[in-house]
């Protein structure tokens, strides 16, 4: 162990980072992965269903020109977020009792069984391949709160600098990795299966990170040196004394003023992938079948996410009630253009989900850098913790907003 503190001390920034952002990357990685497959889940025999580029296509609802699944994509969204709100809901008040160790353990496990109940279960066996999906959103939340809350043992500007551009890069790479595998014949249980190496990245990732105890002595001697000893238990013990419930209580209401943008601009965004996504099809375009467009719509918002989930250390913005001002407008457009195909190319569609991107991850990294900023410290890990419930509040009234729209577009393209 002292060994492998004079590495953490020589290398303590590198370390730091490196690990964040590979935690936020497997923290992630299988969330995406369920949204990015939700069209090939729900689809009949998805577990057949290879394409190419070069393929034939049979389309598989030739009287809507909708091409709808009899389910909404909005359904797996709803399995991806409603488990991971329950955690997210009652951890804040018990979770600081778990050892952050034990935590880790929890996530590892229910990430790895997600990946294998979504690709082991058999096809028509919808409820087990959907409780698959519910563990990866367990396991999703239940980290976040995990290593949020780790990260205010460390500097900000490395831990929440990494963690946002390692769940950026999540989205990027999951939905790339996803669209292209299957884009070159790997069916898409086969393609969840291989992911089955990321759990592996996680345990890996935070052996790496500078412990709890090496990271209070750090935090110890910075203030020491900086004559701010008055404070030190304040920070020292801000994960392990106890604040009352009412207290805890007490401090929310200064954070609706995060909590409300964040809402505001999930529900906006993923009511846009989970329930419209599905729906702009283009029949005519370069990529002809329609769970390619799907794929690859993901991935240009994946690629907006992580540039602008990256970018806190350039880009700082803090009023953030620009970003669901923006990404309720594009609601307003893609809704439109659904009715209406004023759209001439697939190509302005990608150019819009790509603005998109941007804002959902630009509000995302700018709330939470904020909070790391503007909240005092013994409140910081309880606070960020809250915080994150509203992005998931948005993400599920989308999913059940989404389910009703897809229906009733879906009649209107039988008429």
């Amino acid at each position: 162990m002292k060994e492998l503190e004079k590495y953490w001390n020589k290398y303590y920034s590198e370390f730091v980072i490196v690990s964040y952002w590979l935690l936020g990357l497997s923290n992630n990685f299988a969330y995406v992965i369920m949204l990015s497959a939700a069209h090939d889940i729900l689809s009949p025999n998805e577990s057949n269903n290879k394409t190419t580029a070069n393929e034939t296509i049979h389309y598989q609802n030739q009287t809507n020109k909708y091409d709808c699944n009899e389910l909404s994509t909005g359904s797996i969204l709803l399995a991806d977020i409603l488990p991971g709100i329950a955690i997210k809901l009652i951890a804040p008040f018990f979770v600081h009792r778990i050892k952050y160790w034990n935590r880790v353990v929890v996530v590892v496990l229910t990430n790895s069984a997600s990946f294998l109940l979504v690709s082991l279960s058999p096809s028509d066996l919808k409820p087990l391949i959907f409780l698959g999906v519910c563990a990866a959103s367990f396991s999703s939340s239940f980290g976040e709160i995990t290593f949020l809350s780790l990260s205010t043992l460390y500097s900000r500007n490395l831990s929440i600098t990494g963690w946002a551009s390692g769940t950026g890069a999540a989205g990027l790479i999951g939905s790339f990795g996803y669209a292209a595998l299957t884009s070159l014949g790997l069916n898409p249980k086969t393609t969840i299966l291989i992911m089955l190496f990321i759990p592996v990245i996680m345990a890996l990732s935070y052996i790496a990170l500078p412990n709890v105890d090496f990271a209070k002595s750090r935090i110890y001697a910075e203030i020491e040196s900086d004559n701010e000893s008055n404070n030190e238990s304040q920070v020292v013990n801000s994960t392990n004394g106890e604040v009352s419930f009412e207290s805890k209580l007490k401090m929310i209401p200064p954070l609706l003023k995060y909590m409300i943008p964040l809402f505001l601009v999930y529900f906006a965004e993923y009511f846009i992938n989970q329930g419209l996504f599905e729906l702009l099809y283009f029949k005519d375009a370069f990529i002809k079948e329609h769970k390619l467009q799907y794929r690859w719509y993901n991935v240009m918002y994946q690629l907006a996410v992580f540039i602008s989930r990256s970018s806190i250390k350039w880009i700082r913005i803090n009023f953030l009630s620009i970003f669901p001002i923006f990404q309720l407008l594009n609601v307003v457009i893609f809704l439109t253009h659904i009715f209406f195909g004023y759209f001439p190319s697939i190509w302005i569609v990608f150019l819009i989900i790509f603005w998109e991107g941007l804002l959902g991850g630009g509000c995302y990294v700018n709330a939470f850098n904020l909070i790391s900023i503007e909240i005092p410290k013994n409140a910081r890990e309880f606070s960020i913790a809250v915080a994150s419930i509203a992005d998931s509040f948005g993400i599920a009234l989308a999913g059940f907003t989404a389910i009703p729209v897809h229906n009733a577009i879906c009649s209107y393209g039988n008429k």
